[in-house]
């Protein structure tokens, strides 16, 4: 049976999602000119204040490793890079979300009647490696209200803090969710097409570790302050 130790080294060495194994270099197409950037989105008010030392990119275990959290496991992998394609390296990336029940294990959410799992912290983080990758495992959070009007669908924040930068927030959500449509602030995104850039479609793939679990892509772009796309 693997223990914390072995499991948290094979994640950090890239064994849990290693780039060749999931295809990082084999199917990435080649950088356009000029990417848009990825829309800034609030972080919300269930950011976790503090984190416990066994806090990693595999958000599937917390103080157990023999016993994982509830839920659909997923792992979601990307890039961040900034708007000439150039990847950004050593930049900290920050997740936190509700568990497969739809609550946040973060005090302000205790008002919420939805159950917790004592098996889900619902906060991990990574540090982009040379090419600007990153990779997590975690499960796929519920729907949950927000208000008596206002049913959140399925989302996760993400937080950057590039090498001496600041940080910057969006939020990632799950396609052919039907809350998507009447989502307030997935809705309040300038375009469709920056809608479409944090809509991420999970599947299954030959490529994820675990044949069950579904593997989604999320490339961030950050903007660069004072440059404008070309004209010509």
């Amino acid at each position: 049976m693997t223990s914390e130790y072995s499991r948290r080294k094979i994640l950090r060495s890239g064994g849990l999602m290693a780039a060749s194994a999931l295809g990082f270099a084999a199917t990435r197409p080649a950088m356009a000119a000029w990417l848009e950037a990825t829309t800034r989105q609030p972080a919300g008010p269930f950011y976790h204040p503090m984190e416990p030392l066994s806090v990693d990119n595999d958000l599937l275990y917390h103080q157990d490793p023999e016993s994982r959290a509830d839920g659909e496991v997923i792992y979601i992998r990307g890039r961040l890079l900034d708007q000439t394609g150039k990847p950004i390296k050593d930049a900290r990336i920050e997740i936190w979300q509700a568990n497969a029940y739809g609550r946040y294990n973060q005090p302000r959410h205790a008002n919420s009647n939805l159950p917790l799992d004592p098996n889900f912290f619902g906060f991990g983080h990574t540090l982009t490696g040379p090419e600007g990758h990153y990779r997590f495992r975690s499960i796929k959070p519920a729907p949950y209200p927000d208000s008596s009007e206002w049913l959140r669908p399925p989302h996760i924040h993400f937080a950057v803090i590039p090498e001496g930068g600041s940080p910057w927030s969006t939020q990632m959500y799950f396609a052919g969710e039907a809350l998507n449509k009447r989502d307030f602030l997935l809705g309040n995104l300038p375009s469709d097409a920056a809608r479409e850039r944090v809509i991420v479609d999970f599947q299954t793939t030959e490529n994820a570790p675990d044949a069950r679990a579904k593997l989604g892509e999320l490339d961030i772009v950050l903007g660069m302050p004072g440059v404008t796309r070309d004209k010509a």
